[in-house]
């Protein structure tokens, strides 16, 4: 009799199968590693019987006596604390679980067997097997299942549960779910008993566990499928092939191919996480660059548990900006995506506190970085339906440890400061009290600049000729312009002549005889009018009266003659 000796090809998938098997114990989900179903074995406590035991978990059905037979108790009546009892897992009783949605946040959809028409999600909801959940752009949701173990589905996906079930009082479940397309975070309760299981399965994968916590991407754009552990087991297989990915690898499967080999992901970024309560908004986050970081996923949550997201970006830079947020805490967590487009290792602050409400008013004047010639300037803003007063402050440094005034229930809009003030640099900011008292943060330092008035010109002698009148006056400041008026009256309600000058002068033609009033001001840099000059007056001769007259004299000199 000849014997056949296995190929070195075949022993190792026998031995991979093999050590597969010793680490997840039955997992049900190939017909490669599928294995008889076990006992569920059970502890006996006081006062526990052999009927009380069957009526809680078994099937209705089966008599207590085959309980009885199958582990050879002699004394129904009597079983001894301490005794282990072995169950066949056919024999419980297995009851259809829910998933419970804990946390919503955005516009979600479910659909349900038999009906074509989705309803929306609402935290509070709960489904059972057949169900399909979608999210849409900037949505999320987290779902309970019977065991404890969520899922959490991120924007974009569409998430199936193909069976839901649960061993009644055994604490063990059967969980299986479908992720079409999109990206899931998965956080499994480690299981007990071999016939509980989780399984994710994807267009062309699935990936079993047995307590862990994992993402599974399902990219349409790509065809593939990815599988990212962050810590524990994760098997990941199809018909043609199962790796078993552990804490900190990653799997990806192009198609409908093999799965590829377990590849390492990215370590945690190092975040700076805040320590103090964060009151000015925009705030930007800022972490290290990893090598091998082509881009950054950045999430916030209302909770380290990350049950619903408030924010889920890519970045490229080492740098976000988080959305203006009510006063709270919250959770961020930061992660490099590598070239495969495996993501890696959560970098998280989990107590982010906000302070920052009441919010401040918006600014009106002065203005940051403007000038400023009144040396009481009134101080303007906008009134905040949060507010019922303001505090208000003013100082000549940015730090405002050298504090000038410092009014803190200031009602209305707008505040002066009880002196004048010299010339020089100063800043000013503006916060909110509400109706319980509470001062949200102050603005930003504001700064301006306490200048002179522009002088006032003062017209020179005009020069006139034949009908033509030429003003002039001393020049400003570079880049100063000039804005001159002529009226035939001294109120100037009406003028003729209305310019705006980048020169010192103005020639006018051809002006009409008579008197006329001039004036100028000067017009600064930043657009600011200074006061007007003093009012000029200077008259334009009749050049026709004249001739006029000097015709008049002659006719009557001919007429003497």
């Amino acid at each position: 009799m000849s014997r056949k000796v296995l190929g070195q090809s075949r022993l190792r998938r026998w031995l991979f199968a093999v050590s597969l098997a010793i680490a997840f114990g039955p997992i049900f989900f190939a017909p490669a590693f599928a294995t008889p179903a076990a006992d569920w074995n059970y502890r006996v406590r006081p006062n526990d019987t052999i009927w009380d035991l069957t009526g809680r978990y078994l099937k209705p059905g089966i008599p207590w006596q085959k309980l009885q037979d199958y582990n050879k108790v002699a004394d129904p009546l009597h079983l001894p604390p301490g005794m282990t009892l072995h169950i066949p897992v056919a024999w419980l009783r297995l009851e259809p679980a829910r998933a419970r949605v804990i946390a919503v946040i955005g516009h979600a959809t479910a659909t349900l067997p038999g009906t074509a028409q989705a309803m929306p999600v609402t935290q509070g909801m709960s489904f059972g097997y057949g169900a399909t959940l979608v999210t849409q752009s900037d949505s999320s949701l987290t779902l309970e299942f019977a065991d404890g173990s969520r899922i959490l589905v991120q924007s974009n996906s569409e998430l199936a549960l193909d069976r839901l079930s649960a061993y009644k009082n055994t604490g063990m479940v059967d969980t299986r779910v479908r992720l079409q397309r999109g990206r899931i975070n998965s956080d499994v309760t480690p299981m007990s008993g071999n016939a509980a299981r989780f399984n994710v399965s994807t267009p062309g994968t699935i990936s079993s566990v047995r307590g862990t916590h994992f993402r599974v991407i399902a990219d349409s754009a790509t065809d593939e499928a990815r599988t990212e552990v962050i810590s524990g087991k994760v098997d990941v297989g199809n018909d043609k092939r199962h790796v078993l990915a552990t804490t900190g690898l990653g799997v990806t499967t192009a198609g409908e191919a093999s799965p590829g080999q377990p590849q390492s992901l990215l370590p945690a970024p190092a975040l700076q996480c805040p320590v103090v309560p964060i009151n000015q908004f925009p705030y930007e986050f800022q972490w290290q660059a990893l090598n091998g970081a082509r881009h950054y996923r950045v999430q916030v949550a209302s909770s380290a548990k990350f049950e619903a997201l408030l924010l889920d970006r890519v970045v490229d830079d080492t740098r976000a900006v988080i959305p203006d947020l009510s006063d709270g805490t919250y959770a961020i967590r930061v992660r490099g995506v590598g070239t495969s487009a495996l993501e890696g290792l959560d970098a998280t602050c989990s107590a982010i506190s906000i302070d920052n409400h009441p919010r401040p008013p918006l600014i009106v004047s002065p203005q940051p970085d403007s000038r400023v010639r009144d040396t009481r300037p009134a101080f303007r803003w906008t009134e905040s339906q949060q507010a019922t007063s303001y505090a208000w402050q003013l100082a000549s440094d940015p730090a405002f440890e050298h504090l000038l005034a410092d009014q803190p229930q200031v009602t209305g809009s707008e505040v002066r400061p009880a002196h004048s003030l010299p010339l020089g640099r100063y800043y000013w900011r503006i916060a909110s009290r509400d109706d319980t008292g509470k001062v949200g943060p102050y603005t930003h330092a504001l700064p301006f600049d306490l200048v002179s008035e522009p002088p006032a010109p003062v017209p020179g002698e005009p020069k006139r000729s034949h009908g033509d009148l030429t003003l002039s006056w001393p020049a400003g400041q570079p880049g100063q312009r000039y804005h001159v008026q002529l009226a035939r009256h001294p109120d100037f309600t009406r003028p003729e002549v209305d310019a705006t000058l980048d020169r010192p002068e103005i020639d006018l033609k051809k002006l009409s005889s008579g008197k006329w009033y001039v004036r100028v001001q000067t017009i600064d840099t930043d657009g600011y009018a200074g006061p007007w000059g003093s009012v000029q007056k200077t008259r334009m001769p009749c050049v026709a009266c004249r001739w006029a007259a000097a015709g008049g004299g002659a006719s009557l000199l001919w007429l003497l003659l």
